[in-house]
């Protein structure tokens, strides 16, 4: 939705409610945010990688012979990764394209 989109939109609206409401701030530290979600979510996939690691280090050192898990362990970083690329994919392609609208 553009910018004359919603000055029509605005304009249809009848008596008070003609104003668009304003988004509120909250500042306070325990009100979740993008940065605080994204760190979590990069803690998330660096802790898979160092579970990953642990396994593949426990196996090759013989403290376990349970190829299974650490197959898995190894497959969930992967995915764990490649989610995260992914969100920054679409989150840089998001910003180009804000970058790109003409105000």
């Amino acid at each position: 939705m553009n910018i004359s989109q919603l000055q029509r939109v605005q304009q249809a609206m009848p008596g008070p409610e003609r104003q668009l409401p304003t988004p509120q701030f909250d500042d306070r530290d325990d009100a979740p945010s993008f940065t605080k979600t994204l760190a979590n979510a990069i803690d998330s996939v660096d802790g898979a990688q160092k579970l990953a690691d642990q396994n593949i280090e426990a196996f090759v050192a013989g403290e376990t012979e349970d190829l299974h898990e650490v197959m898995i362990s190894m497959n969930q970083a992967k995915l764990h990764f490649q989610l995260m690329t992914e969100v920054r994919n679409r989150s840089l392609e998001t910003y180009q394209e804000l970058m790109r609208m003409q105000v």
